[in-house]
């Protein structure tokens, strides 16, 4: 029945399928009814079940199944090239193994490879990496270390050291060859350090031997043929001299000054002054060259000892030994010497400048006597006259001071002949300074105390005048005469301390100026009127302004209290009561009031008062007559005519810097007398010409005047007398 129903439905096909057999089978078995009503609705629901089914299975599993797809599709695609690959490998294959077997024939170990040596040597090589690493960081490491500062030198020539043994052990490397190429360059860096540090303008000892000795170190290293001990003094003396040398040089614009003056006079008719270009020129040559040119022979001497000297000269060659370098340097040094003071000492025509300069060179002359090199002789030769006297001069110094010595060496006290003048000690001359300061200050301030009490009663008020200040002390309870010398006792104690501080001071700052050489002062102690050095113009300024200010500020608390108790503007009876007074009113401050005034008056006066008087005391003393002069061969003065001739110029310098500083005088007591209202120098200047006119700032000028003229006069004729019969020069 099944047959027959394949048949009928699709007689085409042959139903293989066994489940359409067991279906046709089911429908063969089932009657005709059924066929019609049931059956159709089972196959919907089956259909149905089956498409749902399909549904589900598609949305859980669509992706591997639309791989599965894809891969079938390719795997139809990748068979073929599988079986071809295959075929090619078995192809091959006989072609690997042959290739096989040769390499096995070549890389043998019984084989001699150039590559398998090339290979051994980068696995050596790779080995030793840290090794040559090292190596070659020994050029950086040497040239850091020669360019560090400071160079630490023995270390440097050890790591050198090293370099040049590795070189050689192996001698053939180029590694090694290179680096000693790259060693030597750094050393050679280092010695030129050393050859420019030969140059340096202030070499000392210790410096020179130490730089001479890493050259020793080094040059027999870097230069072959070259004994240390011929070329290192010789290469010494020309690094110093080409120092030298660039000092001098750097004198350049003093040079041209100096050439300006000598073409400049010249041309002018002949004067005796003029020179000062040329002075100040010469004086900083001859300080140059006597310090570099010992300096240069004495290190010199103790470099060329270090070197040891051969016992048995060389006899196969009749130029050795070869003479020292030594040998003709102070000839040239000399030389030069002699042609610049040739060419511009004969500018200078002041007698005690050219006296100084010579003495400068006298003093280096004897410097390099010292070292077997004394040139004195030589200034004949360049119409130098004055250094037969200056040489006589320093010879009987030195036999005094041999003399000296030799006593103290016996144990003895030094004697000294009556034709002999005996050398005080510093403290024995500042002694008799500060006696002589007291004495001179102590008498002009009692003598002129008037004159400094009226002219301290004007000043305390800009409409005061002097008859109106007499006819007050007159009819004061203590009288006129009593009046008039109010405050002796503290001016007297102020002036008195004061001139001894700052005669004192004055003469050790103007000894240093002199024995020292500075400013340009002259040198040369005067043979007219006057037993102090005389400096130049510049010095006495200097030496003046610096004495004054530091004695005015160590009597400051004296002044205020001799300002206060002379004013009547203040009561009171004694002078230590005038002292608790300021102390109590305004504190320690108050004993310093206005001492930016007074040294503002003070400095610029006497630093023009020293300036005036020794420019004064020349000018003066030319018109003393001759026949008043002593004609001694040391040209002083009498005693009347020098002690009139310091009188006079005293007297001159003080009038005319009293005229000058004034102002600040007056505005010193102000602010001495009324601290509260006069503050300060610019508001104590203004208040007074706003309330009393400018005239105000020249209130006491005449009394001040005739106060300082007398009072300097007395004072410094005095001083110099004291010092002249006391012998201290």
């Amino acid at each position: 029945m099944a047959e027959s129903l394949k048949q009928f439905l699709d007689p085409q096909r042959t139903v293989t399928d066994s489940t359409a057999a067991e279906y046709l089978a089911h429908l063969a078995d089932q009657p005709a009814d059924s066929l019609r009503s049931s059956e159709p609705q089972r196959l919907a629901q089956s259909s149905h079940s089956l498409l749902l089914a399909v549904q589900g299975l598609s949305k859980k599993s669509h992706k591997p199944i639309v791989n599965s797809a894809a891969k079938h599709v390719s795997l139809r695609k990748s068979l073929p090239a599988l079986a071809q690959s295959a075929a090619e490998l078995s192809q091959a294959v006989p072609r690997l193994d042959s290739e096989a077997e040769h390499f096995s024939k070549t890389f043998g170990k019984a084989a001699d490879s150039k590559l398998l040596a090339r290979r051994k040597q980068a696995l050596r090589l790779l080995q030793n990496s840290e090794r040559l690493v090292d190596v070659m960081e020994l050029p950086p490491l040497l040239t850091s270390a020669v360019m560090t500062t400071p160079v630490n030198y023995s270390s440097t020539l050890d790591l050198y050291a090293h370099v040049r043994r590795l070189a050689s052990l192996y001698a053939e490397s180029p590694l090694v060859a290179s680096i000693m190429s790259e060693a030597d360059d750094a050393i050679r860096q280092m010695a030129s350090d050393l050859v420019t540090g030969l140059k340096a303008p202030n070499l000392k000892l210790a410096a020179a031997l130490r730089t001479v000795g890493w050259l020793k170190r080094i040059i027999p290293d870097l230069v072959s043929g070259v004994a240390p001990e011929e070329a290192l003094p010789a290469l010494f003396l020309v690094c110093r001299m080409a120092a030298f040398v660039s000092l001098l040089e750097a004198l350049e614009p003093l040079r041209k000054l100096a050439d300006e003056e000598v073409v400049r006079l010249g041309k002018s008719p002949p004067s005796p002054f003029g020179g000062q270009q040329t002075e100040r020129y010469l004086k900083r040559y001859i300080e140059i060259f006597r310090e570099h040119s010992f300096n240069i022979a004495s290190v010199f001497k103790n470099i060329n000892a270090s070197f040891s000297q051969p016992s048995v000269p060389d006899e196969s060659d009749p130029l050795r030994p070869l003479p020292s370098a030594i040998s003709s340097l102070p000839l040239h040094l000399v030389e030069m010497l002699l042609e610049t003071l040739r060419h511009y000492l004969p500018t200078v025509k002041d007698q005690g400048t050219r006296e100084s300069i010579v003495t400068q060179v006298l003093y280096c002359s004897g410097s390099l006597g010292r070292l077997g090199a004394d040139f004195g002789m030589l200034l004949s030769t360049i119409g130098v006259d004055e250094w037969v006297d200056l040489v006589k001069r320093h010879r009987l110094l030195a036999g005094r001071l041999e003399s000296v010595i030799g006593d103290y060496g016996r144990g003895q006290t030094p004697s000294f002949n009556m034709s002999q003048e005996s050398t005080p000690s510093r403290s024995t001359k500042s002694g008799r300074h500060f006696v002589s300061g007291l004495g001179s200050g102590v008498s002009s301030a009692v003598i002129l105390q008037p004159l400094d009490l009226l002219k301290t009663r004007m000043q305390q008020s800009g409409r005061s005048t002097l008859a109106q200040c007499l006819r007050d002390m007159r009819n004061s309870p203590a009288g006129l005469w009593a009046s008039l010398w109010r405050g002796t006792v503290p001016s007297a104690l102020r002036t008195g301390i004061g001139s001894a501080l700052y005669f004192t001071s004055l003469n050790s700052i103007r000894q240093q100026i002199y024995t020292r050489n500075m400013l340009g002062q002259g040198g040369r102690v005067q043979t007219s009127s006057s037993v102090l050095p005389s400096l130049s113009n510049s010095a006495n300024l200097l030496s003046g302004a610096a004495a004054r200010t530091l004695a005015g500020f160590v009597l400051m608390p004296l002044t205020v209290i001799k300002v206060r108790f002379e004013s009547n503007l203040y009561s009171y009876p004694t002078v230590w009561a005038a002292a608790k007074g300021i102390k109590q009113a305004d504190g320690m401050r108050g004993f310093f009031s206005g001492f930016g005034a007074t040294a503002m008056r003070d400095a610029p006066y006497a630093g023009s008062y020293v300036l005036f008087y020794e420019m004064l005391k020349p000018f003066v003393g030319s018109f003393a007559p001759q026949s008043l002069e002593e004609k001694s061969g040391h040209g002083e003065m009498q005693t009347s005519v020098s002690t009139a001739v310091n009188f006079t110029s005293a007297s001159l310098a003080a009038a005319a810097c009293s005229a000058l500083s004034n102002p600040f005088d007056a505005v010193k007591t102000r602010i001495q007398l009324q601290p509260q209202k006069y503050r300060n120098m610019a508001q104590t200047t203004y208040l007074m010409i706003a309330e009393d006119g400018l005239r105000s700032l020249w209130d006491g000028l005449a009394l001040r005047m005739s106060r300082k003229a007398l009072s300097s006069a007395l004072a410094w004729t005095l001083y110099e007398e004291l010092i002249r019969r006391s012998g201290t020069s």
